[in-house]
């Protein structure tokens, strides 16, 4: 099924070298207002994680690429491409290199102990309507110990855990097409299945964690994700919270 509007791809645009891909959609007016447009670039010398965290660039081994989506959604339904974004990028690991990825709430995908991807979503507001940037950053190639020394313990890349090199072109075709299948899906109506199907994959329900209130960090367990795709915390009162935003610290 496609959505009727140019599919994800359709421009690709390949620069050698820019700050944050995101960053440089944001600010293009004729980038954001393009549906489908993917901009990727070798290297990023200010690339952006979650919460203002700088992204550690490989130049020539990671993905690091950003699309722009005209959702036909509320606003308030928009952070669901996040959850959306991560699953396809896990059903890709999965279908073309036999992986078995973990999603961690709300856009990280890691193998085993140690993250292999983050996505950054961001949004502005077009006449009334959301103007999404999908941020992807993947470690394909090289080594854990490519990274900075303080976050060689947390990172690992898809050449690591698979034992060989990865052919990055052809996986950048097939995490496009995915990302395509995903959004159609979420269009067509396909929401509960496809958080299901997320929730599977994040092994989610039951786990520890610690999570922000202006009194402080608080202990909970997960309990699942909104049909918003907020996730729901059982507190240690038992009660359940409501989580939009807000960093987590996982504790098993």
């Amino acid at each position: 099924m496609t959505t009727g509007a140019r599919p994800i791809g359709h421009q690709i645009i390949r620069l050698p070298e820019a700050v944050s891909t995101n960053t440089l959609v944001l600010e293009s007016p004729e980038y954001l207002e393009n549906h489908g447009l993917v901009v990727i670039a070798e290297h990023q010398t200010g690339g952006r994680g979650r919460v203002g965290r700088d992204w550690a660039s490989l130049p020539g081994r990671q993905l690091q690429f950003s699309l722009v989506l005209h959702p036909p959604l509320p606003r308030e339904q928009t952070p669901l491409l996040s959850l959306v974004a991560g699953l396809a990028v896990g059903n890709c690991l999965t279908r073309e290199l036999a992986l078995r990825p973990l999603l961690k709430w709300p856009n990280d995908v890691f193998l085993g102990a140690r993250k292999v991807c983050g996505i950054l979503l961001e949004m502005k507001m077009q006449g009334g309507a959301p103007r999404v940037v999908v941020g992807i950053g993947l470690n394909c190639n090289g080594a854990p110990e490519d990274f900075p020394p303080d976050l060689q313990e947390s990172l690992t890349t898809l050449a690591h855990e698979t034992g060989r090199a990865v052919n990055m072109q052809a996986l950048f075709a097939a995490l496009l097409a995915g990302q395509q299948e995903a959004y159609d899906r979420l269009l067509a109506g396909q929401q509960t299945a496809l958080l299901e199907e997320w929730s599977a994959m994040a092994a989610l329900e039951g786990r520890a964690l610690i999570y922000p209130t202006p009194e402080g960090p608080r202990p909970g367990k997960a309990l699942g994700i909104t049909e918003e795709g907020h996730l729901l915390i059982e507190t240690a009162a038992g009660a359940t919270h409501v989580h939009h935003s807000g960093e987590l610290e996982w504790t098993e």
